[in-house]
Formats: C-alpha cells, structure tokens, sequence
C-alpha cells in the first residue's frame, strides 16, 4: 500500500505516529509524511520522507490557540458551552477542545472560507493525493482537510489520534443536547462548520465521515479513553519522543535517584509566560537528595530564579532515553510524556500551569484516580507543599506498583505492526477508486 500522514505541524502531533508509520514500512509499505514546512526537518529526522504542503510564505502560519476568531464566531461558541450545560470535569474537557483543538483545526481549514476560492493547504493536499494516489490516509484529527483530499482521490481514510478523542466526545456530546433541546436555533457543531466549505469546494457531500475518518486508530489506553461511538482499532502506545546523541553523563551509575523534569515543546512554543511554572519545578526538587534532570530550552532558563546545585540542565533530550534512568518524572501533562513515563513504569507528577493548563487537568485527574501520580496547579502550592508531594511520590511503593499494573494495561493493546492486516482489511473494503 502507499500510506499518507497529515499532521498538525508540531512534534507532540508527530511523534506519536511515527511507530505506525514506521510499522508500515518496514513490512514493505510506502510511507509519506505530509505536513507545513516549518515541520519537514523533524519529519526527516525520524527518517520518514516528508512532504511539504507548499510554500511557508503562502500557507497559513500554524498559531493554535493564538489564533483570532470572530466576534459572531466568538458569540456562538458561548452559546454552545451555555447550551451543553457541563459541570467540574466535563466543562474543563469542551473548554479544553473549544480553546486549543478548534483553532488548530481552523489553522489550515479558515473559517467561512468561500467554497469557490482557494484553499491552499486543502488544494495541496488534493493535488498530492491526485499525484501520488495513496491508498491510505491516515491523519491528525486536527487536519480533516486530508479527509477530503483521501475521498477526492478515493483512497481509504482515518484519524490517528496522539491523546484523548476530544473531537468525538464533544462533537457527540453537542448532539445529545441539541436532540435533548430540540433547539434548532443552535449553532451549527463547530467542527462540521469548518469542514464543510472544504467539502463543498470539491462537490462532497458533508458527512461524518469528513469529520471523524472512516475509522480511527486509537493508541490511548482504554481506561483513559473519552467516551465516544466512533469505530475505533485499538494501538500499542510506544514512545517515541526524537532523535538524540546520548550524553556521556547519562551513561554513569547513579550515586542517588534521578527525577526528570520536562515542560513540553508545547509549553516551549506557546506558553506565555512560564516563569511562575519554571521557579516552582525547581523550588520543589531544591534540596531533596536526589538528581533532577531539567530539560529547560534558554527562554525557560532566562526566568529562572535560581537553578538549584542538585540540577543539571539540558536543552533536550529525548525522554525515551532519560526515563528508564529515573525514579520519577515531572511533567506538565502532555499525553506524549505521560505515555513516555507509562512504558518506563514510574510514577509522574504533573504540575500545572494556570495560564496555559492545555491537557494538564485531564492527565492530572487520571494519574491520581488510578494511583500512578499526582497533578496539581502550581500557583495553589507552595514550593515546599510541592516538594512534601514529590517526596512521597518517590517513597511511597503504591505509586510504583500503580504503575506496573498501568503498563500491564497497556501491554494488552496489540503493537502497531499487528494492527497493519487490520489497517490493509479495512483499506480495501473502503476505498472508492477504479
């Protein structure tokens, strides 16, 4: 088969493909990776074959939650969230997708565009899948624009998701109330609103199917999953988090335990201002008899206050090779540093940043619901509360032995090269080509 990935241009939404795509080639399968340019050198370094979606100077700029939205746009996603009356938990889950999915949707797929004027990241899309013809299209569930290049083309389709199916649980759960209220003056679902001058462009009819792929391949754990009633195949999550040369210093015994710390390429590129978060990591390792590893980039440092004598700082380094050293991990909550902690077995701490909390209360509420760790919101402690917690994160065995039994989770889910007869199955029966 000739496979086709679309992603979102960052690495959290790259890696977490790349042991599928990998997969795919080497039992024989081409593998294209197509994205913006801005991402074809991180492609290219997990040695995948990018695709770049065309000129960095006329594509739109991928600015995520950054990006401006209407006043009527604005208007009508208050009235959903009015309208879905969700409390505590559930409420923070649509906010979630509403304030940081939706714009990266909206990215590559402008609101209201005109169905009769350009589109220059669907066009490029359509006008590669024509040229290359894959038989599979497997994309990032904030590029449905690939969706409508896959079925322009006839080749199969389907989502590949890096973290919880935000899309479809919201998407479901903004059904429920519109048939609960029979509210036809409701807004239309946001992400079908997005979608739809794409169709219409290429004289598709709209469908769910143009939302949600025509399955979705799912690498979250089970017992973390949101609940939705998409077709769904079930993947191994394996970490992979970026090339690296392997550091002299980690190759030592350890003379007491390592806590890794890490904030996320997200934080890197988006957070605002991450100096509150920054001081309060370090405040809660200064001390402690052990060695904490922080991976800090020269803006992070920049707002530093203090680095503690019991941390060493590193700019990167890939967490698949830094955790197997660790006792434990502390993270900002991302789903690729989770599922990284989570194939190494070690408790995680999770520290949340009030300004740019993104995923951090969702991983948060799972890591202390099943046992393996704790996640709170950094300006509610104190550096020595958050110290006292880690202290018993790293002696307490219950979080270790959570842990494990997580991982044996985990291990029921079959790898990403046992799912590829799956994946060639359902290619076959779905593809719409002479």
């Amino acid at each position: 088969m000739r496979v086709l990935f679309c992603t979102w241009p960052a690495a959290a939404h790259l890696y977490p493909s790349v042991p599928m795509a990998r997969a795919l080639h080497d039992a024989g399968h081409e593998v294209r990776v197509i994205s913006h340019p801005s991402l074809l050198d991180t492609i290219n370094a997990t040695g995948l074959t990018g695709v770049s979606l065309g000129d960095e100077q006329t594509l739109p700029q991928p600015l995520g939650a950054g990006r401006p939205i209407s006043p009527d746009t604005y208007a009508d996603l208050v009235r959903i969230t009015k309208s879905l009356e969700l409390d505590g938990y559930e409420r923070y889950v649509w906010t979630y997708y509403r304030d940081y999915m939706l714009p990266a949707v909206r990215d590559f797929q402008p609101e209201g565009a005109p169905a009769g004027e350009p589109q220059s990241a669907l066009d490029a899309l359509v006008g590669f899948c024509r040229s290359w013809r894959p038989d599979l299209v497997l994309w990032d569930p904030t590029m449905p624009a690939a969706g409508v290049a896959a079925r322009v083309s006839g080749a199969a389709h389907a989502r590949i998701l890096w973290g919880p199916d935000l899309f479809g649980w919201a998407h479901e759960q903004y059904a429920r109330c519109r048939k609960l209220s029979g509210d036809a003056l409701l807004p239309e679902d946001p992400m079908t609103s997005s979608v739809r001058p794409m169709a219409e462009r290429y004289g598709l009819p709209m469908t769910d199917e143009l939302l949600f792929g025509q399955w979705t391949v799912n690498p979250v754990l089970e017992r973390m999953r949101l609940p939705t009633v998409k077709r769904t195949v079930s993947m191994r999550w394996q970490a992979y988090t970026g090339p690296a040369v392997l550091p002299d210093w980690l190759k030592e015994p350890l003379a007491r335990p390592r806590v890794a710390i890490t904030l996320g390429s997200s934080i890197r590129a988006w957070g605002r201002d991450s100096a509150l978060l920054v001081n309060r990591v370090l405040e809660m390792v200064d001390g402690l008899d052990i060695e904490a590893v922080a991976t800090l980039d020269a803006s992070q440092l920049a707002v530093a206050d203090r680095i503690p004598d019991n941390v060493r700082t590193v700019d990167y380094l890939p967490l698949t090779e830094l955790l197997p050293t660790c006792s434990a991990v502390i993270h900002h909550g991302g789903h690729g540093s989770f599922g990284a902690a989570l194939v190494n077995r070690i408790p995680q701490f999770v520290v949340m940043d009030p300004g740019y909390p993104m995923e951090a209360p969702i991983t948060g509420r799972f890591l202390s619901e099943s046992g393996v760790g704790t996640g709170v919101r950094v300006d509610r402690h104190t550096g020595a509360e958050l110290r006292a917690g880690l202290s018993r994160l790293l002696t307490a065995p219950s979080f270790r032995d959570a842990a494990a039994e997580l991982y044996t989770d985990l291990l029921t889910a079959p790898e990403p090269s046992e799912i590829i007869p799956v994946l060639e199955r359902l290619t076959r029966h779905h593809q719409s080509r002479d």
